[in-house]
């Protein structure tokens, strides 16, 4: 079980709701956002050292799961990060650019896999924040 913040970003209501819930069973705090727009506002007034992970979807209107990570790696880069997407070609990119985004999967996941996948970015995240941390 694990007790780190995750943001969810999800435009599909009934894929946020049951990501975030199911996400919440294996132990994780969840916050969803329905944009990214709406996610942004959020690390802008919490921080982003208030999350453990992000989970973004891929295909989103206003702006996409892409964009967003790029976004989030210019205000934190030590926050990692996995894409979801429902198009298995999505899935199969190459987004090697973006170092913080370690997962991205194609949508649907069994919860196993997603709750393992996560658990590693959080431990990114951690490290990568101490890391930064002992550095300075």
């Amino acid at each position: 079980m694990s007790s780190a913040r995750v943001l969810v970003i999800e435009d599909d209501p009934p894929s946020r709701m049951m990501l975030s819930r199911g996400l919440q069973r294996m132990g994780f705090v969840v916050e969803a956002c329905p944009d990214a727009i709406e996610a942004q506002a959020k690390l802008r007034t919490a921080g982003p050292t208030a999350y453990d992970a992000i989970v973004v979807d891929l295909r989103m209107p206003r702006m996409d799961g892409l964009e967003f990570v790029t976004w989030l790696e210019s205000v934190d880069p030590h926050l990692g990060c996995m894409l979801l997407t429902a198009q298995q070609d999505d899935a199969m990119s190459d987004h090697r650019e973006h170092p913080s985004l370690l997962y991205r999967m194609q949508k649907p996941t069994s919860f196993p896999v997603l709750g393992e996948a996560l658990q590693k970015v959080v431990a990114f995240t951690h490290a990568s924040r101490a890391e930064k941390t002992t550095a300075a």
